[in-house]
C-alpha cells in the first residue's frame, strides 16, 4: 500500500505566522522610527556644536562674531543652518530640520538652536 505523506503548510500554521510577523512589526516600527528621528536630531546637534567652535574661531581671530561663516547644511544634510541675531559680542544659531526627514514641523525637536553662552533650545532635544 501507497501511504500519502501530507507536504507543505496547512492555512492555519501560514496564519499564524503572518499574525506573528504582524505582531512584531507592530511593536519594531515605532521603536524604529523613534530612533531614526533620535539619530536625525543629533545630526542637528553636531551641526550647530560644530558651528559654535568656528565661530569662536573666528572671534578669536577678528574680535567679532561678523562676517564668520558657517556651513548651511548639517553634515548628514537633515538639518539647515542659520546664524541669527549676529553683533560683535553674540551670536544665536539655529538649525531647523529638512521637509521630510526630520520630525515634522511643530514637533519639537524641529528646530534647534544654540547661542554665545552655550544656551541650548529646546531642553528636550539635548
Amino acid at each position: 500500500m501507497n501511504q500519502h505523506t501530507p507536504r507543505g503548510f496547512t492555512l492555519i500554521e501560514v496564519m499564524i505566522t503572518v499574525a506573528i510577523i504582524g505582531i512584531l512589526a507592530a511593536i519594531a516600527y515605532p521603536s524604529y522610527t523613534r530612533y531614526v528621528e533620535r539619530t536625525q536630531v543629533s545630526d542637528g546637534k553636531v551641526a550647530l556644536s560644530e558651528a559654535a567652535q568656528r565661530l569662536e574661531r573666528c572671534y578669536t581671530s577678528t574680535l567679532t562674531y561678523e562676517d564668520c561663516n558657517i556651513a548651511e547644511e548639517s553634515p548628514e544634510g537633515f538639518y539647515t543652518l542659520a546664524v541669527e541675531e549676529v553683533d560683535a559680542s553674540s551670536y544665536t544659531l539655529t538649525a531647523t530640520g529638512a521637509d521630510g526627514r526630520v520630525a515634522a514641523e511643530g514637533a519639537e525637536c524641529h528646530s534647534l538652536t544654540l547661542d554665545h553662552q552655550g544656551t541650548r533650545t529646546p531642553e528636550a532635544c539635548w
